[in-house]
C-alpha cells in the first residue's frame, strides 16, 4: 500500500468532513487489486452467462428432439472424450486437494460429450427418443454455470483472504458430484470451512435436518401417494375412472376422489375440444407434419385480424404458390384417345372431436391411442380413392357442398368401424387446384377457352345481327315490290277502263271520237312545242321576225 500525503484540512467543518470522506474512499479503492480480485469473477460470470444463453437457445430451437442428427456428429462427440479423459487425469495430479480444481470442471464437458455422443449415435440409427438424454446434460451444464455465476457474485460481498488461499470462482463444486462413487460429505464440510469459514459440524439445525429427513421424506411420499387419489378436471376435460383396472364411471369437470394408484386411476379424456386436422403427410419416416406446425394458431390469428390488416400467409389462396397445408395427388387424365395422369394439390382439413357420450369417451381411451393419425390415414385413403377416378375438370367443376357431405359421411363410417369414439364434425376444403408450377399453364388454357367462347358468342351475335338486317331488307323489298305491283296493276286497270270507254265511244260516234282524239293529241303536242305563228297576209318583204325567247304560253310578236 502506498503512503499518501494530504494537505491540511479546511477550517469549515462541512468541507473538512467531505474531504475526509473522499480521502477514505480513495484509500479504500487504492487497496483493491482489480486484476487479481475482480477480473476472475467478472470473466467467470460473463462466460457462464454466454453458456446459459447458448444452452437456452439450443433447447428452444424447434424440432431438435424429433430430428435425427448426422452420424459424424456422434463420432466427433465420442472421439472428443479421449483427450478430455487424459486432460482430466493430468489436471487431477496438479490440482490442490482442499477444494475443486480444474479436473472437476473438466467433468462437465466429459459427461456432455459422452452422453451427447451416445444419444446422437442412437438417434442417428433411427431411435429419435434418445435425443431426450440431452435434457439431463443440459441440467448439469446449467447448474454448473449458475454456481459459477453465484460464486462470482458472492465474491463481491465476502471478505477476501490471502491470494495464495483464494479459489477461482470459475471452478464450481457441483460437478464434483459427477463420479461413480458416493460423495463424501466430510470433504465438502472441510472445504466450506476452509474456503468460506462456514462450520457445519457444530450446527444443531443441520443435525436436526439429518434426524428428521427420513420421517419427513416418508410423510411426503405418503402424501404424494394419497394425492394420486384426487383428480381435478377442467371445463374441457373428463375422465374414465378405473377401479382395480376395470372402468367403472365417466366423470365430468370438477374435483373427484377415487382410489389411489395402483388401485385406482383416472384416465383424462377431452370434452368438447375441436381439432382441425390438415390432411397432409410428411416426406420423412417418423417426421413431424410441417403443415400442423405452420397452421398452429392460424384460426386465432385470422380471428384477430383487423378489417384493413394485410392478410397473413395462412390466408394465401393463390394457385401460383405452394401452401403448407396442401398435399399432392395423382388423378386420371384423358387427352383424345390417350389416357394418363395429372397432379392436383388439395388443401383439405377434417374437423373432429371425441364423442360427447360416455361410450365415446371409453372408446377413445381404450380403442384409439392416436385419433389424429387414424383420421389422417382414413381421409388419405378416401382422397386417393376419390381422385383416382376423377379428372381435373371434374374436380374443379364438382359441387363442393355435395363433395363435403359425401366425404364427411364416408370418413365417419370408416372411423366408426374402428369404434374409436371419434365424431367427424366437418370437412373444410380450402382449395383444389393444379400444382403451382402448372398453375400458369392452366390459367392460360382457361383464358384461351374463355377467349374462344367469347369469340364464338361474338360471331353468333354478328350472325344474328346480319340475319336481322337481311330479314329487314327482305321485308322492305317485298313490300316495295308489292306496292309497285299494286300501282302498276292499278295503272293497267285504269288503262283498261279507259280503253273500254274509248271503244264504247267509238262504236257510238266514230267521227266525233276520232275528231276529239285528234284534237286532244294536237293540243298535247302543241303544249310541248314552241310555235311562232305568222299571219299569211303580211308582206314578206316588209315583215320582221322577232326570234327572242318569250314566256311559255304566250305567242310570238311581230
Amino acid at each position: 500500500m502506498r503512503s499518501m500525503v494530504y494537505p491540511q484540512l479546511p477550517s469549515h467543518p462541512l468541507l473538512a468532513h467531505m474531504t475526509l470522506a473522499g480521502r477514505r474512499a480513495r484509500a479504500r479503492f487504492d487497496t483493491i487489486d482489480w486484476a487479481g480480485d475482480w477480473a476472475p469473477g467478472l470473466l467467470a460470470a460473463l462466460g457462464n452467462i454466454l453458456v446459459l444463453n447458448a444452452l437456452a437457445g439450443f433447447l428452444r430451437s424447434p424440432g431438435w428432439a424429433d430430428t435425427p442428427p448426422p452420424m459424424w456428429a456422434a463420432v466427433l462427440l465420442l472421439a472428443s472424450t479421449i483427450p478430455l479423459v487424459f486432460f482430466q487425469r493430468f489436471a487431477a495430479s496438479m490440482s490442490p486437494k482442499d477444494g475443486p480444481g480444474v479436473e472437476v470442471l473438466v467433468r462437465v464437458p466429459l459427461v456432455t460429450c459422452l452422453a451427447g455422443g451416445s444419444a446422437a449415435l442412437f438417434a442417428a440409427q433411427g431411435y429419435v427418443w434418445a435425443n431426450l438424454a440431452l435434457y439431463p446434460v443440459g441440467v448439469v451444464i446449467g447448474l454448473a454455470a449458475c454456481e459459477c455465476i453465484l460464486r462470482a457474485v458472492m465474491q463481491l460481498f465476502v471478505p477476501l483472504g490471502p491470494a495464495q488461499a483464494r479459489h477461482n470462482p470459475a471452478l464450481p463444486w457441483l460437478p464434483s458430484l459427477l463420479r461413480l462413487s458416493w460423495p463424501r460429505p466430510g470433504r465438502a464440510t472441510r472445504w466450506l470451512r476452509e474456503a468460506y469459514g462456514i462450520d457445519l459440524a457444530g450446527s444443531w439445525v443441520l443435525a436436526f435436518l439429518v434426524r428428521a429427513a427420513f420421517p419427513v421424506g416418508l410423510f411426503v411420499l405418503l402424501l404424494a401417494w394419497l394425492s394420486s387419489a384426487v383428480t381435478v378436471l377442467g371445463v374441457s376435460e373428463r375422465a374414465v375412472v378405473e377401479r382395480l383396472g376395470v372402468p367403472v364411471a365417466v366423470v365430468g369437470p370438477g374435483l373427484h376422489v377415487h382410489l389411489p394408484w395402483p388401485f385406482g386411476r383416472a384416465r383424462t379424456v377431452e370434452f368438447g375440444v375441436v381439432h382441425p386436422l390438415p390432411i397432409v403427410f410428411s416426406a420423412k419416416p417418423g417426421g413431424r407434419l410441417l403443415a400442423e406446425l405452420a397452421s398452429a394458431g392460424a384460426t386465432e390469428a385470422e380471428g384477430s385480424m383487423g378489417a384493413e390488416a394485410i392478410p397473413g400467409p395462412t390466408a394465401d389462396r393463390l394457385w401460383d404458390g405452394s401452401h403448407p397445408g396442401e398435399a399432392s395427388y395423382l388423378i386420371a387424365s384423358r387427352s383424345g384417345d390417350r389416357e394418363g395422369f395429372q397432379v392436383v394439390n388439395v388443401d383439405l382439413r377434417v374437423v373432429f372431436r371425441v364423442m360427447d357420450n360416455d361410450e365415446g369417451a371409453m372408446a377413445s381411451v381404450y380403442a384409439a391411442t392416436d385419433p389424429a393419425s387414424l383420421v389422417r390415414a382414413t381421409a388419405g385413403r378416401l382422397l386417393v380413392t376419390h381422385f383416382s377416378s376423377s379428372t381435373l375438370d371434374e374436380l374443379l367443376g364438382e359441387n363442393r357442398a355435395r363433395f363435403v357431405d359425401r366425404f364427411r359421411d364416408d370418413i365417419q363410417a370408416r372411423v366408426g368401424a374402428f369404434h374409436a369414439g371419434i365424431s367427424i364434425i366437418n370437412v373444410v376444403v380450402e382449395a383444389i387446384h393444379p400444382p403451382s408450377g402448372a398453375a400458369s399453364a392452366y390459367h392460360n388454357v382457361q383464358a384461351a377457352g374463355i377467349r374462344s367462347d367469347a369469340m364464338r358468342f361474338q360471331s353468333q351475335a354478328r350472325a344474328f345481327a346480319l340475319r336481322g338486317t337481311a330479314a329487314q331488307d327482305e321485308a322492305r323489298n317485298i313490300n316495295q315490290s308489292r306496292a309497285e305491283a299494286s300501282e302498276k296493276l292499278g295503272d293497267a286497270q285504269a288503262t283498261l277502263n279507259k280503253f273500254q270507254a274509248s271503244t264504247k265511244s267509238l262504236r257510238v260516234g266514230p267521227d266525233v271520237f276520232v275528231f276529239e282524239s285528234w284534237l286532244a293529241h294536237v293540243g298535247d303536242a302543241l303544249n310541248r312545242t314552241h310555235l311562232t305563228i305568222i299571219d299569211h297576209r303580211l308582206d314578206s318583204e316588209k315583215a320582221t321576225l322577232d326570234l327572242r325567247p318569250v314566256a311559255a304560253g304566250t305567242g310570238g310578236t311581230l
